[in-house]
């Protein structure tokens, strides 16, 4: 298991169900109105244009985090060893039409 600082936990496993290419990582900024600031927000995209919106980096991720939970038995896994473990337990995860619509592929 490696420890990893790249951002993008399933930049290696995150597909597109209608091309079934990999999505891929943007980054963007959203204005905190409140704040008066721009904020950074992780997204992924299908770089065929398959979905209309950007798919929300820490929402896939974290729901994503979860199925892993239910699947194995993870307590305590440090951040940058996520990845990690995300890409040894699974083997590929399709978005839908919406990102609702998640199904995985795992390994074992």
């Amino acid at each position: 298991m490696a420890a990893s600082a790249d951002p993008y936990l399933l930049r290696l496993l995150l597909h597109c169900w209608r091309c079934d290419l990999r999505l891929v990582p943007v980054n963007t900024t959203e204005f905190d109105e409140e704040q008066q600031t721009h904020a950074p927000q992780r997204n992924y995209k299908c770089g065929l244009g398959c979905h209309k919106q950007l798919i929300d980096a820490a929402a896939i991720e974290s729901k994503t985090w979860s199925a892993a939970e239910r699947r194995a038995t993870l307590t305590d896994v440090q951040l940058a060893y996520r990845q990690s473990v995300l890409e040894m337990l699974l083997a590929k995860v399709v978005i839908g039409p919406t990102e609702a619509d998640v199904t995985y592929t795992w390994r074992m």
